[in-house]
């Protein structure tokens, strides 16, 4: 019984997810166009031509139903126009929640601009900038659903052949949606630290996200991202972060470290870290970095309250970032 309760809850809070809040990943830093704007292109330093991103995070399933999915697929690539620096863009993320058949797709572009460009700076700081723009979409099916009217006191439960009695005056909703973003780094070759601080506006048009006739505007997020990148020893990088999010009211802070190790002379980095989000869970990363390209995954320990029906089980997501270099392939470019 207490599996279903939890189910109840669960469902609740995710319709709630799906009506008023965003999407929710471990990884933040992997999908760095939706994390934030400024980032489209703009790779501080790092070599590439353009960026292939993908991430898929599945959780939930330890609650014995369906597990709630969010994919994320992006790309982006720097230009040179007019002697500046700009970046452009494209990320597209879907998430699915099995109660209703919910989805929720965004489909937004991207353009950055290099504000004070690693030659104008004396290759000391990195400010930049950047909007997005685009569509999202939310669907469910109401036939998923019982209702009050629903129920038979012969069959002593939900009897879907009972007319609901309620109408529904659509079922999928669009509109438009609008970003900001800036970000700054200090990426001076000869210091040992490079902090760095972001921040993006999600939501700037607060579309309406409404099922109903009554207008229901999706709030503005708030994102305050920051850490450094520091080199501990000739083979070890550290890079403590954090990320704050506020909207409606609604809060996430995640505090954490990755470290990357380089192996012998090779161009391979394996990579380790942690971090906690508070209230919530605690988030294990491994992963394994050649060059510019990242191949990593996270599992999240359910430290919140429903770790009564979880067992401390969570959240598991994988993700990959390609860096692509003209006349050479994807995948391997160096490798052989």
């Amino acid at each position: 019984m207490k599996k279903y309760i939890c189910i109840i809850i669960l469902f609740v809070l995710s319709s709630s997810a799906v009506f008023s809040q965003d999407y929710h990943l471990s990884q933040f830093d992997m999908a760095s166009l939706y994390l934030n704007p400024a980032l489209t292109g703009m790779y501080g330093g790092e070599k590439g031509d353009y960026k292939i991103y993908n991430d898929y995070r599945s959780q939930w399933a330890a609650l014995g139903t369906q597990s709630f999915s969010t994919i994320y697929l992006g790309f982006d690539m720097p230009i040179q126009k007019w002697g500046k620096n700009f970046g452009v863009g494209l990320y597209i993320i879907d998430e699915r929640a099995p109660a209703g058949a919910f989805s929720t797709m965004n489909v937004m572009g991207s353009i950055a601009y290099d504000i004070m460009s690693k030659e104008s700076s004396n290759g000391k700081h990195y400010l930049t900038t950047g909007i997005q723009f685009g569509a999202f979409s939310k669907t469910y099916n109401p036939a998923n659903f019982t209702y009050g009217d629903q129920y038979s006191a012969t069959l002593g439960g939900f009897d879907q052949s009972i007319p609901s009695g309620e109408v529904f005056n659509k079922s999928s909703v669009t509109d438009f949606d609008l970003d900001y973003g800036l970000f700054y780094k200090y990426i001076d070759e000869a210091a040992g630290v490079h902090p760095y601080l972001g921040f993006s506006l999600q939501h700037i048009t607060m579309p309406n996200e409404s099922f109903t006739l009554t207008k229901s505007d999706l709030p503005m997020r708030f994102n305050f991202e920051g850490g450094a990148d520091f080199k501990a020893s000739d083979n070890l990088k550290l890079s403590p972060r954090f990320l704050y999010m506020t909207e409606a009211g609604a809060t996430e802070f995640d505090i954490g470290m990755l470290g990357f190790y380089k192996i012998n002379t090779s161009l391979f980095e394996a990579m380790l870290g942690g971090d906690y989000r508070v209230n919530d869970a605690a988030v294990i990363h491994i992963g394994l970095k050649y060059g510019e390209d990242i191949f990593r995954f996270s599992y999240d320990i359910n430290t919140s309250y429903l770790n009564a029906f979880t067992g401390g089980r969570g959240a598991w997501e994988f993700s990959l970032i390609l860096t692509g270099l003209k006349g050479h392939p994807l995948i391997g470019k160096t490798m052989f």
